[in-house]
């Protein structure tokens, strides 16, 4: 007699329902985790697409997209995470913490340590995530494609001018000796090149030493991308900011040696060929470094088999969530009211047209493109008593996060760096003109011996009351920004202005003056 007798299922052994189990679970994972990635790009968004300095960031996120693509077919079997209670203890903390920053950033889109925050608070769950799935060699193992996307995250500030501006003035300094060595005069005010047909300032010959932050980019990229040692890595970063530092004097010392001999005007015709070359030469002097420190074939690691795992079905689902209903609270807890009006300012600028010697004062093209105001513009004229006048006024929408450009491009950030020497900075003053009170921050500048004057506005699009001047002035501390945010006003563009004269050796007629000015200038509604 035969007996068919049924294989018996081995234990440990995984089913074709275990599997589509796995992979649904692995695609909700990666959904949870994409959806987190996503409210961060969200948040730094702003200044990829307004601050020229930090457009590369939009290649980052598809940089360690591929990245982690890449580790993921190295990646080592799957782990039992070792402190499983632990791991889950952070990134529930993490997840608190991402409520109130999501909450305090639409108040406040440009505070970068917000931005950094939340970009932590991200890395902190994706590391939980990883650890959770496949233990400790998982989250080694895909540390550098997470913490990669932290390059396209902006500088803390105090940290982005110390250290760009050290560069121009350094990127001065050395072009005007190569110029001199030459037979080119050439003399130094901060960062501006005096040369015999004119003045070169380094934001026209060297846009912030913005390659400086692409080529750390690239740089570490290349590492990843070649699988260097830890070593040859810093080396190759390393390399990297050398080569964007001497590329800016190369760049600085071609345009300045073209002012020189075809004058000033000639820089236009360079400037975006010389700026395109330097980050070609960049990339292709890296590039052809890191071909240089590669490993052999035999040193690089091989594609390791994996055996799948399960992964966790409710840390996608709780993230999933929570993100949801963040968003929901951020809606309402923004949600305008009646009584609530959405204007820049309740004031307006006229220009004083009918000023003797009133000009019109283009807005070089990449100043324009660093500020992206709405609507602006300068001039100058003469007072009636024959002292010259300037005026900048520049107005920012709703939504276009005014407070990221003007609070490094304030008289005390800008003027120092063309030369100027700061004499007396005040705090801010109410100023009432044709009932309004304008927040007015006061400069004294030497200007090559000369006395110039600075009244600085910056209104806060936030504040609709003409009284409201206080809540109006710029505050950019820790304590206003949280204010902003309890008081639910979210970030509704602003209004700036700059008066500069020159002549009054006395501070009182200097006020007087200006009080005269900004009667015939400021109009109310």
């Amino acid at each position: 007699m035969s007996h068919s007798i049924a294989e018996a299922p081995v234990c440990g052994a995984r089913t074709a329902r275990d599997e589509t189990v796995s992979r649904w679970v692995f695609a909700l994972e990666l959904g949870a985790f994409l959806l987190l990635w996503l409210e961060i790009v969200s948040q730094l968004q702003s200044e990829w697409s307004l601050n020229p300095q930090y457009s590369y960031g939009w290649t980052v996120p598809f940089l360690a997209a591929w990245l982690f693509y890449q580790r993921w077919l190295r990646r080592p079997d799957p782990l039992a995470p070792r402190h499983p209670g632990l791991t889950i203890t952070i990134a529930i903390f993490a997840a608190a913490i991402f409520f109130p920053g999501r909450l305090i950033a639409v108040a406040n889109p440009d505070w970068r340590l917000l931005s950094w925050t939340m970009a932590l608070v991200a890395v902190a769950l994706s590391f939980c995530g990883l650890e959770l799935a496949g233990g400790s060699s998982w989250r080694r193992h895909f540390t550098f494609p997470v913490v990669f996307f932290l390059i396209a995250t902006p500088w803390p500030v105090q940290l982005e001018q110390f250290v760009v501006q050290s560069l121009m003035r350094a990127d001065t300094a050395i072009t005007i000796q190569l110029l001199n060595i030459i037979g080119t005069i050439a003399l130094q005010h901060g960062n501006v090149i005096e040369l015999s047909t004119g003045q070169v300032g380094i934001d026209d010959a060297c846009t912030g030493v913005r390659s400086l932050q692409a080529t750390f980019m690239i740089a570490l990229f290349l590492g990843e991308f070649y699988w260097l040692a830890r070593g040859r890595r810093v080396l190759l970063l390393l390399a990297g900011a050398l080569l964007a530092f001497f590329c800016n004097i190369g760049r600085t010392f071609l345009l300045c040696e073209v002012a020189a001999t075809s004058g000033i005007s000639a820089i236009e015709r360079w400037h975006d060929p010389a700026g395109f070359t330097i980050l070609v030469v960049c990339l292709f002097l890296l590039w052809g470094l890191s071909l240089r420190l590669k490993r052999s074939p035999n040193e690089c690691p091989v594609r390791t088999q994996t055996r799948s795992t399960y992964g966790t079905l409710w840390l996608p689902l709780g993230l999933i969530g929570w993100i949801a209903l963040t968003e929901i609270a951020v809606a309402a807890w923004y949600m305008p009211t009646s009584a609530q009006k959405v204007q820049i300012a309740p004031w307006s600028v006229a220009w004083p047209t009918d000023e003797p010697d009133f000009h019109r004062q283009p807005i070089p093209e990449t100043a324009a493109l660093l500020l992206r105001f709405n609507e602006g513009g300068a001039a100058t004229w003469r007072a009636a008593d024959g002292r010259p006048w300037m005026m900048y006024s520049f107005r920012w929408f709703p939504g276009r996060t005014a407070a990221l450009f003007v609070k490094n491009h304030r008289p005390d950030i800008c003027l120092p760096a063309s030369g100027l020497t700061m004499e007396q900075e005040s705090r801010v003053h109410l100023v009432n003109v044709n009932g309004v009170r304008l927040p007015i921050r006061r400069y004294r500048f030497d200007d090559r011996g000369h006395p110039l004057h600075i009244f600085y506005c910056y209104w806060d699009g936030r504040s609709s009351d003409a009284n409201d001047a206080e809540a109006a002035a710029e505050d950019w501390t820790a304590r206003g920004r949280l204010r902003a945010a309890w008081q639910g006003k979210r970030e509704l563009g602003a209004h700036m202005f700059e008066l500069a004269v020159w002549g009054y050796e006395n501070e009182a007629e200097a006020h007087a003056a200006l009080q005269r000015e900004l009667e015939k200038i400021v109009k109310r509604g």
